[in-house]
């Protein structure tokens, strides 16, 4: 697969360029014609060529908040009765480089005759499967314009979520950060120039200076720091490699994911925006007419918990088996009763999707709450921490100044 760069004229005579993947030279400018009214410029790119590529090609990473710009945009082209082809040619055009070069090749698969959710599916790096399967939905119903308007929608959800979150613990941190640097300051500079004074002055070291100089000593002891250094970093490469080899062991993983649910403060906050997450997407694909068991399938990947993953799981088999949604949730214990007696309504009054997509907004509701419940508790506890831990530095720094005057 070879990458061209053009330079070509569209129907409102305004001159575009680009990339584009293509096996030949005269493939690209048969597919360059389809979509643009001429073609200025084509010629190959021998920094990019890619020779005997394969179908499923490495993805680059993406944001998530510029997929969810490039899905409304492409929602709103759709909808304006734009081809599927130069609707992605467009979005392509992007800030988002590697978000541009994705949808190139989907573009480049969609001239092959492939269907957008085929063309997607073969970038799963960056469309994952709740993403290929509301497409798929849509294309088969003929409402694609409307999946891809969910599918922004629930994108969205994640990017604000995710926003919150950091914003909870951001203000801490940078609290955090200022008084490590205030401790540094007086530890290894300030302390250090007044105690040669104070030995040559015979000033008696108070026990919380003695205990100060004992901690700044051994750090500066390279028999002792570099050991310590080598020590921490080894065990970080053992927690990342132990981390990054959790999802191949899923036993490992659902154990972790248990501990995690049974923290005290931490536990009910990760169960929550799980479920809120799982609730917005199956609201999502039932709005897009996927099949309910499909719907629970895909899930299970976005639940982003092992335990909530296993419970989805068994809900499916329920269902495949006969039960109905609400008895199977509450088989397993999915959600809370709440939640429970909502879905047992919406399956009652033919209103699924809705109720989910309530009780989803229910549970963010939630989560904002224990967020700022936790940010309200935070903030003090550091604070407090902090100033202890300070307020010790400082008084084992001007302690033996205080003696110092006495013997005077």
């Amino acid at each position: 697969m070879s990458v061209f760069i053009f330079k070509a004229v569209d129907e409102n005579d305004k001159v575009v360029q680009g990339t584009l993947h293509a096996p030949s030279m005269n493939l690209a400018q048969l597919r360059l014609r389809r979509v643009y009214k001429s073609v200025l410029m084509l010629r190959e790119d021998d920094q990019k060529a890619m020779s005997a590529a394969p179908v499923f090609q490495m993805s680059p990473r993406v944001k998530v908040e510029s997929l969810a710009i490039y899905t409304r945009q492409m929602a709103v082209m759709v909808e304006a009765g734009i081809a599927i082809n130069r609707a992605l040619r467009f979005v392509a055009q992007g800030d988002d480089q590697n978000l541009n070069l994705v949808m190139s090749r989907v573009a480049d698969g969609v001239e092959q005759g492939k269907s957008l959710s085929r063309a997607m599916s073969e970038q799963p790096r960056t469309f994952g499967d709740t993403y290929t399967a509301m497409v798929r939905a849509g294309e088969t119903s003929g409402h694609l314009e409307g999946a891809l308007k969910r599918l922004s929608e629930l994108l969205e959800k994640t990017v604000n979520m995710k926003k919150r979150i950091t914003s909870t613990f951001a203000y801490p941190a940078v609290i955090g950060v200022v008084c490590i640097g205030i401790v540094s300051l007086f530890v290894f500079y300030i302390l250090p120039m007044m105690l040669p004074m104070f030995a040559s002055m015979g000033v008696d070291l108070p026990l919380p200076t003695r205990i100060l100089i004992g901690v700044v000593n051994i750090f500066r002891d390279p028999k002792i720091i570099i050991p310590l250094v080598i020590f921490v970093l080894v065990g970080v490469w053992i927690l990342v490699q132990f981390l990054s080899n959790v999802d191949k062991a899923s036993q490992v993983r659902y154990q972790v994911d248990g501990v995690l649910l049974s923290l005290p403060i931490a536990g009910p906050l990760i169960s929550k925006s799980a479920q809120a997450r799982v609730l917005y997407t199956m609201a999502s694909l039932l709005e897009a007419g996927v099949a309910l068991v499909d719907v629970l399938n895909t899930t299970e990947s976005v639940a982003g918990n092992a335990v909530l993953a296993q419970k989805l799981s068994w809900t499916r088999k329920s269902l495949i088996e006969g039960a109905s949604v609400y008895r199977a949730l509450e088989m397993h214990d999915v959600f809370g009763q709440t939640a429970l007696q909502m879905v047992k309504v919406g399956e009652e009054t033919g209103q699924l999707s809705d109720l989910v997509r309530r009780i989803g907004q229910m549970y963010e509701d939630d989560v904002d709450t224990m967020l700022d419940n936790m940010a309200s508790m935070l903030e003090p506890l550091i604070m407090a921490v902090m100033g202890i831990v300070v307020g010790f530095v400082t008084l084992a720094s001007f302690l033996p100044m205080v003696n110092l005057l006495r013997q005077l």
